[in-house]
């Protein structure tokens, strides 16, 4: 009767240990989903504003080209004061590697942390 006992209480201890374990399983399963769908939303993110990068410099070029064809200096002033110089041989903006002021930011925003 004593060892039936002791049987009995051993069980009991590992269904409990058991269901503590799946309880912990089902919530580490959701967490990773939470996370698995802000990466998602992030890379997304970044897939979006590559295709906008591409939209804006087709834009630059095509106002660009107009402002040096049309000879129309507001819009020439309006690109200056964006911070794009056109060349006037070929009417097309001119990339520069460096910032043309010395406490600029960089042109690409660093990603935020997650605060995990």
């Amino acid at each position: 009767m004593l060892t039936d006992s002791w049987l009995y209480r051993l069980l009991v201890a590992l269904s409990v240990i058991t269901l503590v374990l799946v309880v912990a399983f089902i919530v580490l399963v959701q967490d990773n989903r939470s996370l698995q769908a802000e990466v998602n939303q992030r890379q997304q993110f970044i897939n979006q504003s590559n295709q906008l990068g591409r939209v804006n410099e087709a834009l630059i070029r095509a106002l660009a080209s107009t402002a040096t064809a049309s000879a129309d200096e507001k819009l020439r002033d309006l690109l200056t004061q964006s911070g794009i110089t056109i060349n006037p041989a070929t009417g097309a903006p001119i990339t520069s590697s460096t910032p043309t002021d010395k406490g600029a930011a960089p042109a690409s925003p660093t990603p935020a942390g997650t605060g995990r």
